[in-house]
């Protein structure tokens, strides 16, 4: 009878056992699958992000490229053109534009006013004048040809440039600009044309990409630069002032999910690389969702 029970309950406990073992099996192949499942949707949500943007700054760089072709903006004849070379009093300058230059400016500012992503539109000349799609909130002393959009298309005269961010002059925006040389029949550069994208426009496209999962878009350049991220106080900046540690982890992959812990918790970065672009696109979610 003894032999009897201890034949019963080592059955049971051996059963017991392999269920413990089976449940405990199936519950991390359930997670597994759960988060494999997860990172593919974001991932899938990532790449259509990706296809958007490429698709903007592609559009962007054909628009550019169309007016740079523009008659009218190709003219030659820029003596009479706006000059903010010699403006010592912002209060005393006016502007006076004739007939050319209002030409050139109506065909700019159509576009800007058409491109919700696009905050101005410009050109350049090797004289020194700047005609803008709209004027200046505050006048300054200013020589396009020494800004970077403007020496980066030059250096580049055959191919329609993006730059790196940069800081504009007048205002407290961070702008990617989007360039193209103008080049006459004799190969000589005698102007650029552009328009900046802001990021902060370009923050408020992306947070129209609801990822669920109580996960928000982080966008970086391929240098690690914030180009878009729910708070602007990090616009700008480097990736380590949000990620800590775990920047270089995103920097060096191209895809796949990292940990992220800092004082708010833990979290996972799903990341994905444009291959277009170059740029970072990732989505940031808690650990335990």
């Amino acid at each position: 009878m003894r032999l009897k029970i201890r034949l019963i309950l080592l059955y049971t406990c051996v059963g017991i056992a392999v269920l413990a073992i089976v449940g405990s099996v199936l519950f991390v192949q359930v997670r597994n699958n759960r988060s494999a499942d997860l990172e593919q949707e974001l991932t899938n949500q990532l790449i259509h992000l990706d296809f958007a943007l490429t698709n903007l700054i592609e559009e962007a760089k054909s628009d550019i490229l169309q007016l740079s072709g523009n008659e009218l903006v190709r003219t030659r004849d820029d003596e009479d053109f706006t000059s903010f070379l010699n403006v010592t009093d912002p209060a005393t300058f006016e502007y006076d534009y004739g007939e050319t230059e209002q030409g050139i400016i109506d065909i700019l500012n159509a576009y800007r006013t058409t491109r919700t992503y696009v905050n101005s539109v410009y050109m350049g000349r090797e004289n020194g004048t700047f005609v803008r799609s709209h004027t200046w909130n505050m006048v300054i002393q200013y020589d396009p040809r020494v800004r970077p959009w403007y020496m980066l298309a030059k250096e580049n005269p055959e191919q329609v440039v993006v730059t790196e961010p940069y800081s504009s002059i007048t205002t407290t925006d961070v702008n990617l600009g989007v360039e193209k040389a103008l080049v006459g029949d004799d190969g000589e550069v005698y102007g650029v044309i552009g328009a900046d994208i802001t990021l902060v426009n370009l923050t408020n496209y992306i947070s129209n990409f609801n990822v669920g999962y109580q996960g928000h878009m982080l966008l970086t350049d391929e240098n690690g630069t914030v180009l878009a991220y729910e708070d602007s106080e990090f616009l700008f900046k480097n990736v380590d002032a949000i990620l800590g540690n775990a920047s270089a982890s995103m920097m060096n992959m191209s895809l796949g999910v990292i940990t992220v812990n800092n004082e708010s918790g833990s979290s996972y970065l799903y990341l994905y690389t444009s291959p277009t672009l170059g740029w970072k696109l990732a989505v940031m979610a808690p650990a335990d969702v």
